[in-house]
């Protein structure tokens, strides 16, 4: 019937929110169709309606779950008229910042991680969301490359890209075991040296040097 469509998506939508204020609190092993009705206000036959079984609304709240938490580097303003490495550096941060902010989100990713060993869809998803997330800075990754093709020979952008996001989901794992010793600033630090150009850092430190 016309107009039935919309209503029935919104609450699909709700319960997807429910679902996932059940697994912040209980984890995985509580998301129970039971459980989430009871979150959301509805029946159980209600949920099933929308989501066929409990294996369903797993993988819906794992889509909903990517969508909103691994999006990957778009290119705003403020990194404009910035050099390469340091556009690169700047999304690398940005990311690394949210990370606290989402730490459920990223603690229930680690827990559909763990379940994609042993389940075929989960670790399609998975492998899928952290593909297009590395690809988000392979844009980046390409301009540093490109722009000192001596300094990066042997260098590709995929190779340069995948090691942007492998440091954030390190820091991201960090997040969740141990936040109270995540230091954005530190770890910033760190990789900032790392890519540094040495030859650059000497020049400089000899002209403040010469006064």
């Amino acid at each position: 019937m016309p107009g039935r469509k919309a209503p029935e998506e919104q609450r699909r939508g709700e319960i997807l929110k429910a679902a996932y204020r059940v697994a912040a609190r209980e984890r995985l092993a509580g998301l129970t169709g039971r459980a989430v009705a009871a979150e959301a206000g509805v029946s159980s036959g209600l949920v099933f309606f929308h989501f066929g079984d409990r294996d369903g609304l797993l993988v819906a709240l794992l889509e909903w779950l990517l969508e909103v938490t691994v999006v990957g580097p778009e290119l705003p303003a403020l990194l404009e008229g910035r050099t390469p490495g340091e556009r690169m550096l700047s999304a690398i941060r940005r990311d690394v910042e949210r990370l606290p902010k989402q730490r459920e989100r990223v603690e229930l990713f680690f827990d559909y991680w763990v379940m994609g060993t042993r389940h075929t869809d989960v670790k399609r998803m998975i492998r899928g969301a952290l593909d297009r997330y590395r690809d988000a800075f392979r844009p980046l990754a390409q301009a540093v490359v490109d722009a000192e093709p001596e300094r990066y020979a042997g260098v590709t952008a995929d190779g340069l890209a995948a090691v942007a996001a492998g440091f954030i989901e390190g820091c991201a794992l960090q997040v969740v075991m141990d936040l109270d010793h995540f230091d954005v600033d530190a770890y910033m630090r760190t990789l900032q040296t790392l890519v540094a150009d040495p030859l650059a850092a000497r020049l400089a430190t000899a002209r403040v040097a010469r006064g």
